[in-house]
């Protein structure tokens, strides 16, 4: 039979330090942009019919206290090809612009998530007639 001896203020120094810990997290999560769940479910759809196509292979977000980034890679192991980029300033969180990055070079800019993936998802079906 085991006896186990709590010392009180070991854990209530332990209850403490978890405490303080969440709040941190809390002030990291208010300062960073973050996706709502309707951006994210945009982007997700888009994400999913270019991986059935074969040509988006993985993807990685990123959290920062201007931009939100959602990465999209062909190999796992190298840069990403396109960054949908969610920006807003501070004290303009209500206001968020919208770019698509290619290698540093921006794409499409908006202030509406679905006309930019609308215009994305458009520039990846185009493709080139071969005459004979």
């Amino acid at each position: 039979m085991n006896i186990f001896k709590f010392e009180k203020q070991k854990f209530i120094s332990k209850l403490h330090n978890e405490n303080f810990g969440k709040q941190s997290l809390r002030k990291i999560e208010r300062n960073s942009i973050f996706f709502s769940k309707l951006e994210l479910t945009s982007i997700l759809n888009l994400y999913s019919k270019q991986v059935s196509k074969g040509s988006w292979k993985d993807y990685a977000l990123d959290s920062q206290i201007d931009n939100a980034i959602f990465s999209v890679y062909k190999h796992s192991q190298d840069k990403p090809i396109y960054q949908i980029i969610k920006n807003s300033q501070k004290g303009f969180r209500n206001r968020p612009s919208f770019y698509i990055k290619k290698d540093n070079v921006v794409i499409s800019k908006s202030n509406d998530l679905l006309m930019i993936l609308y215009n994305f998802e458009k520039k990846l079906c185009i493709k080139k007639l071969k005459i004979n």
